[in-house]
């Protein structure tokens, strides 16, 4: 079944589309952004005959037949509105539903950056630098940035550099005093 324009689904504009895309550009016209490896089993999906396959030789003709995230990709394309996943489980087929030519291969997804997420770069963009109140002492100090809550002082301490501290999030098991949590907290 070969895409056509007529049968084109509505992607939720939210998932991968980069902010400079979306503005002034109907839905049908922007650009849908997939990482390296989504991007492997839409293109083996795209170059198929009739642009469709059955569920399990798309898992191998994209060289995932041995990787368990598949079906997480699967649905990542299904979500962006790209592909269309039709029959019982044992024998689906998958169909491609966009015209291959609005799709592109990207690095990375653009992020939109939390108010809470350290800085990268300073210069050019306002500062976030003033007092705060520590988290541990309630003493004034001067912060560089939202995320940074405890003064240098209480971060000298015994308790602070224990591993099994207060302020080490839940997660951290290998005793370094660092999780796999992003907490905000330097």
């Amino acid at each position: 079944m070969k895409y056509t324009p007529a049968e084109d689904l509505q992607p939720d504009c939210s998932i991968g589309f980069s902010p400079a895309q979306t503005v002034g550009i109907k839905s049908q016209d922007a650009k849908i952004q997939l990482t390296p490896t989504p991007y492997a089993v839409f293109k083996a999906l795209a170059d198929a005959p009739g642009q469709e396959l059955p569920y399990n030789v798309l898992k191998t003709n994209s060289g995932m037949a041995k990787v368990n995230s598949f079906p997480k990709h699967i649905q990542e394309l299904v979500a962006k509105g790209v592909i269309q996943c039709l029959g019982p489980h044992r024998d689906r087929y998958v169909i491609l539903r966009v015209d291959p030519a609005r799709v592109e291969r990207v690095k990375r997804y653009a992020r939109k950056t939390s108010q809470h997420s350290r800085p990268d770069n300073q210069s050019g963009s306002q500062s976030t630098a003033k007092e705060r109140k520590c988290l541990s002492c309630q003493k004034t100090f001067k912060s560089e940035w939202i995320g940074m809550r405890i003064c240098g002082d209480c971060k000298l301490t015994p308790a602070w550099q224990d591993p099994d501290n207060p302020y080490t999030p839940e997660g951290d098991t290998d005793g370094s005093g660092l999780s796999d949590l992003t907490t905000g907290l330097y």
